[in-house]
């Protein structure tokens, strides 16, 4: 086995695999969003109902783009831990899997706030489907440097990347708490995801 195979010997699989199954299960989750937007089927279709149809389908929309860009963000952030990972052990390897069972799950949340938008259950829905999200990724690279799995890496490094990881699910936790503030019912429980636009504009994510 050459010496740059990132492998989990307990269970013989390389964590390149890891990678590859990572891969495969957001690009199949980032093509299914746009299934939440269905073409509107108009009898007689005019261009002034064309429009309103469009204008109809914005929430849905709006829940597409905030999902596709959370879902790249989350992304690259484990493709820049598993370029530090050089080894990896069973209890890595199920973090991973249970993380992408939430990833997999966005979709649904996407179509549910993008149909049930300005009701407040599918909004909290999504905001706990990306906590869970931001929590094991954290969790992933926590048990990671806690275990040896990493080389060169510096604990200032160590400890500045997981104060960063750490404000993904601490923003979805303050997603979820705008959710309840009284105001949020008139306003719209779907305005609530624009704090998750925090998320890519930070200069560090990794």
């Amino acid at each position: 086995m050459q010496n740059n195979e990132k492998t989990i010997e307990s269970v013989g699989i390389s964590a390149r695999r890891i990678e590859t199954l990572v891969d495969g299960v957001f690009a199949i989750a980032m093509t299914l969003l746009v299934l939440g937007i269905a073409v509107p089927s108009i009898a007689n279709p005019t261009e002034a109902s064309l429009y309103q149809a469009l204008l109809d389908l914005l929430p849905n929309f709006y829940s597409y783009f905030i999902s596709f860009v959370l879902l790249a963000v989350f992304w690259r952030i484990n493709h820049v831990q598993f370029n530090r990972i050089k080894r990896a052990d069973d209890t890595l390897l199920w973090i991973i899997v249970i993380w992408l069972l939430f990833v997999a799950l966005v979709p649904f949340s996407a179509f549910f706030v993008g149909e049930y938008g300005n009701f407040q259950i599918p909004n909290i829905f999504f905001d706990l489907n990306l906590f869970a999200i931001g929590f094991l990724l954290f969790l992933n690279g926590r048990h990671a440097f806690n275990h040896g799995l990493v080389d060169g890496v510096d604990d200032e490094m160590r400890k500045s990347s997981l104060r960063v990881n750490l404000m993904l699910p601490v923003i979805s936790l303050l997603a979820l708490g705008i959710t309840f503030l009284p105001f949020m019912k008139e306003l719209g429980y779907g305005w609530s995801s624009l704090v998750y636009l925090i998320i890519p504009l930070m200069k560090r994510y990794q």
